[in-house]
């Protein structure tokens, strides 16, 4: 017959047994690999807002420089700080976002606090021209599916770069409002349309 001290140590190795085999796989795994979102600390990211956020930021120091209505300059900081504040509660450690934060909240805080909030930006800013940055941002977010050889995310990127560039292409062909844009855009449209060309037969010779 097993004494006590045998049987309670029989029963505490039964219940440490137990409590490993009851752990959760998930928690075990979400420490090994952890959270690449989090981790990212810079750099180009497959993401849209990625692209979005950034674009704000070249669109934010050219509209200074294009002395554009104060305004029209605060709410589109506005819009992009809500946008940087989502990234960086995406990507806590990733530098880029704060910089930008930090650079748009300075300029917001340079804007007069009677500055006219329906104010509209003078004809050429491209900060206004959505067609143009859903352009860049698919096109530049397909480039970067392929470096990466995410071949879905490249083809999705490639579709909606195409289908904003149309009425950019219409537009440059017929003189429409595109004189005021700043020098190099027109052809950033037209090289951007030949190179999406390319960029699809590179894709579709993957995705079978």
């Amino acid at each position: 017959m097993r004494s006590i001290g045998t049987l309670k140590s029989l029963a505490l190795s039964a219940l440490a047994s137990l409590a490993l085999l009851s752990t959760p796989v998930a928690s075990a795994s979400a420490q090994l690999y952890g959270n690449d979102a989090a981790a990212t600390k810079g750099g180009d990211l497959l993401d849209r807002d990625y692209w979005r956020a950034k674009w704000d930021s070249i669109r934010l120091d050219e509209a200074i420089k294009e002395r554009q209505p104060e305004g029209a300059i605060l709410m589109s900081v506005i819009s992009a700080n809500n946008l940087l504040d989502d990234l960086i509660k995406k990507f806590p450690a990733d530098q880029d976002f704060k910089t930008w934060k930090e650079h748009t909240k300075s300029i917001e805080g340079r804007i007069s606090s009677n500055a006219n909030r329906g104010e509209s930006f003078k004809p050429g800013s491209l900060w206004n021209e959505r067609n143009y940055q859903e352009t860049w941002v698919n096109y530049n977010y397909a480039k970067l599916g392929i470096e990466k050889k995410d071949w879905a995310a490249a083809k999705d990127g490639i579709r909606y770069a195409n289908q904003n560039i149309q009425s950019l292409v219409a537009r440059i062909k017929d003189n429409d409002r595109v004189a005021a844009w700043p020098d190099g855009a027109a052809k950033w449209v037209t090289d951007t349309q030949a190179e999406l060309v390319k960029m699809q037969t590179v894709v579709d010779a993957k995705i079978k």
